[in-house]
């Protein structure tokens, strides 16, 4: 059944199927989406570039975030820079994004996804090669800020690419899953070999050729009119957010699943924003090479690669529920660990449990958010989550510097777990206690 909310206001349509979040699940496996099914009107040679095109961004977009967690980090502890600058300077890049999310993923919906992705992919080619040449703390935090905006919306046009094409086709979600992780497992060990053998300015460079191939797989993407879209030209008015924008994307948290969504994906993005910040670190100082730490990351990825496909078969014997709680305390747990290991041996198989628990996570979360909100708002329902990702990921790095600075590395890991599993248990009790969820 079709609901419209405030249509005045420009929120669309939304899909709320009998069943609570099962019936969301089992209507996006059936169907393929909102109607049309995965594909759109697009057929033959035309859907494979276009599917090709959107597999491609997610593989080099989130990565750059990635890579850039190895080579910052490294580069800053190379520059004497202390644990506080350096946590400040990876949650800079978080900034800009928590505040311009919702706008980007509606100029997306409104003048076109491929044309804003085009813009931001192209913006962050340009940047990689100045860091080498500005080796200073404050410029480090500006360029972070703006990579932080374009790799942000690199990821939120993939993932409104997949929105608007494939419907919130759970199949498919695995598939974005699939390559995002990829990509997300081949950079880093990529880039942290690169780094041992070349240096950091080598490891720039690399980002710089990772973000041309962004840049060439958005053009593979489809268009508003392969879409059945209607995104009308650009003007510079555009460019200036509206309060009117952010408040329909907010107006979305009326919907109980869109709620339970954003609690989880913020826990998550907490407990990833340790594994993008000092866990980095910590693997430094225990003289773990760029190379190792590298594959310990790029394992972490590929397990939560592979595991998607799990998730049709779990739930069939639990709820989505149990899925996602369990799979937000391995995270938290085998993150948390990381400071009683210093051999690689166990470290990898932390990592691979921690990357397990992401697989069989992300992709649900991404599957019901995108099947509840309707064709009209993929952008902004992503650009939505996207700024409560980044609101997590301008915290915990920031709050991890400090009790890293004042107390220790190790103390800080365990604040954070203390953290993420509360709300894990919060939001988890506030579930239950919701009809229409527990369907």
């Amino acid at each position: 059944r079709w609901m419209a909310l405030s249509p005045a206001r420009g929120m669309g349509y939304v899909f709320a199927p009998e069943g609570g979040i099962g019936g969301i699940l089992g209507a996006t496996e059936a169907s393929g989406g909102g109607g049309r099914g995965p594909g759109g009107r697009l057929r033959g040679r035309a859907l494979g570039r276009a599917v090709a095109g959107i597999y491609g961004t997610a593989f080099f977009s989130l990565s750059m975030h990635h890579m850039a967690s190895i080579v910052v980090p490294l580069w800053m502890v190379q520059l004497g820079a202390s644990p506080l600058w350096i946590g400040i300077a990876i949650g800079a890049r978080s900034a800009l994004p928590l505040a311009f999310s919702i706008h980007g993923g509606v100029l997306m919906d409104r003048l076109g996804t491929r044309r804003v992705t085009l813009a931001v992919a192209l913006a962050a080619m340009a940047l990689f090669p100045i860091y080498p040449f500005m080796p200073w703390i404050a410029a480090i935090i500006a360029l972070q800020l703006l990579f932080g905006l374009a790799q942000g919306l690199c990821w939120i046009g993939a993932q409104t690419f997949y929105g608007n094409l494939m419907r919130g086709h759970a199949g498919h979600a695995g598939r974005l899953v699939f390559f995002s992780s990829g990509g997300s497992f081949v950079g880093p060990m990529l880039i942290g070999a690169v780094i041992e053998f070349g240096g950091n300015s080598f490891g720039f460079g690399l980002l710089c050729l990772w973000a041309l191939m962004m840049v060439l797989f958005t053009l593979l993407a489809p268009g508003d009119k392969e879409l059945g879209l209607q995104a009308r030209k650009p003007v510079w008015a555009d460019l200036v957010p509206r309060a009117a924008d952010y408040k329909s994307a907010l107006a979305l948290c009326l919907l109980p699943v869109v709620v339970m969504v954003m609690s989880f994906t913020f826990i998550r993005i907490g407990v990833a924003s340790v594994q993008t910040s000092f866990y980095v670190v910590y693997l430094g100082q225990i003289e773990m090479g760029e190379t190792l730490i590298g594959v310990l990351l790029g394992t972490a990825n590929l397990v939560a690669t592979i595991t998607p496909p799990l998730i049709k078969t779990l739930a069939r014997r639990v709820s989505i529920i149990s899925i996602l709680v369990g799979a937000t305390i391995a995270t938290t747990v085998f993150m948390a660990v990381t400071p009683l290991l210093e051999s690689f041996a166990p470290l990898l198989v932390a990592a691979a449990l921690y990357g397990a628990g992401v697989g069989l996570g992300f992709p649900t979360l991404l599957t019901m958010l995108s099947r509840t909100v309707g064709p009209g708002d993929q952008g902004k329902s992503v650009g939505l989550r996207t700024s409560v990702n980044r609101l997590g990921s301008l915290i915990v790095p920031v709050v991890m510097g400090a009790v890293a600075e004042y107390f220790s590395l190790a103390m800080s890991f365990a604040v954070v777990a203390a953290a993420a599993l509360a709300g894990t248990f919060v939001t988890t009790l506030w579930v239950w206690r919701q009809p229409a969820l527990r369907r």
